[in-house]
């Protein structure tokens, strides 16, 4: 049986969700190729709908008196404020961290004016990965290594997530077009991931518009400004799948439950990267979900998730930046959620002699 998903993990997981956003774009993608034809849904006559956008839930928790504690909390965390960040060293023009969101929406992509002029003045460009700019190479990617997005031999979708996981998710993937059997040899993360991309991105990228860093690495190119890539698609899928198949599911059933929810909780997101209190968004969302398990199960699941999707790629990260940063006037582009704490860049930066220092 199903457990209900931890508390801590929820969070964890959308906030790593818009720096996965071309990752998912990709999945929702192939998701919807899955379903044959006789089963894909009617457009509607009047064209696509209105997407749901969802609203902050930063008032309500204000109203509640919960904030201060929130940002208490938040403030224990390093580097936790700050889209922008000033990597300097003797000798070398000084290059700039910037925090993205992997998202298309209009005020996410109004760069703050800081972060535009340090783009401007770069001698070059650093972004996640440049795979994102070839949706083709992505969804070849996702194709070709079908170990990491499949079930081992024999295994079913229903064999993980248990009868009444799947009676919760059968209907949901139903109400969206998607039949059972589309998707019965898939890992549940890949299947989640499908099913938690905000409706007003797809539905933007339907109509040509570009998430923040294609659009950054878009105008390094028609600038002629050199563009290089710290990851690829295959070792962010890599990163996805290689959590346990019990915490998939987990995050399966999660994702189910929180579908209705999800446009306020995305826009909450938006709004705390906005402001950037980057580290608060973790706690304000957490205390907008209900609870669920006890505090030692939800924090164990919870930091294997990030030690997967966030804490190992810092690593990997930092250590790919050193020879750009050693070029001098780059401008890096990662996602948010990559940039605070004691594992985040700006620490990693630092404990490898750079002087790094906030910009915004």
């Amino acid at each position: 049986m199903t457990k209900r998903p931890p508390r801590g993990l929820l969070p964890a997981i959308l906030s790593a969700l818009p720096h996965l956003f071309p990752l998912l774009l990709c999945i929702a993608l192939l998701m919807a190729a899955a379903v044959s034809e006789a089963d894909a849904a009617e457009p509607p006559a009047s064209g696509i709908p209105a997407c749901h956008v969802g609203r902050s839930l930063l008032p309500d928790l204000e109203a509640k008196g919960e904030m201060a504690a929130l940002e208490t909390e938040a403030a224990q965390t390093p580097n936790g404020e700050g889209r922008l960040f000033r990597i300097e060293r003797d000798g070398l023009a000084p290059s700039y961290l910037f925090g993205t969101m992997h998202l298309s929406d209009p005020r996410v992509l109004d760069l703050p004016d800081a972060a535009d002029r340090a783009l401007d003045g770069a001698a070059g460009v650093v972004i996640e990965t440049t795979d994102v700019l070839d949706p083709a190479r992505m969804g070849a990617t996702l194709l070709t290594r079908a170990d990491l997005t499949t079930l081992p031999a024999g295994r079913t979708l229903a064999d993980v997530v248990g009868p009444e996981g799947m009676a919760r998710v059968v209907p949901v993937l139903e109400a969206r077009g998607t039949p059972a059997a589309a998707i019965a040899r898939l890992q549940p993360w890949f299947v989640a991931a499908g099913l938690l991309m905000p409706e007003c991105e797809a539905q933007r990228s339907e109509a040509g518009a570009k998430v923040l860093d294609v659009a950054i690495a878009e105008r390094a190119k028609t600038s002629g400004k050199p563009l290089v890539g710290l990851e690829t698609a295959a070792e962010q899928l890599e990163a996805m799948a290689s959590m346990p198949l019990d915490l998939q599911a987990d995050n399966l059933v999660a994702s189910v439950e929180l579908a209705d929810r999800l446009p306020d909780l995305f826009e909450t997101m938006i709004d705390l990267y906005l402001r950037g209190q980057i580290a608060l968004i973790g706690p304000a969302t957490e205390r907008a979900l209900p609870s669920g398990t006890d505090e030692a199960t939800s924090v164990a699941v919870t930091q294997a998730f990030e030690d997967r999707v966030v804490h190992r790629r810092n690593g990997l990260m930092a250590e790919r930046l050193q020879p750009f940063l050693g070029e001098g006037g780059r401008f890096v582009a990662v996602g948010a959620l990559h940039l605070p704490g004691e594992t985040g860049l700006v620490e990693a930066l630092r404990r490898t002699g750079w002087t790094v220092t906030r910009a915004d």
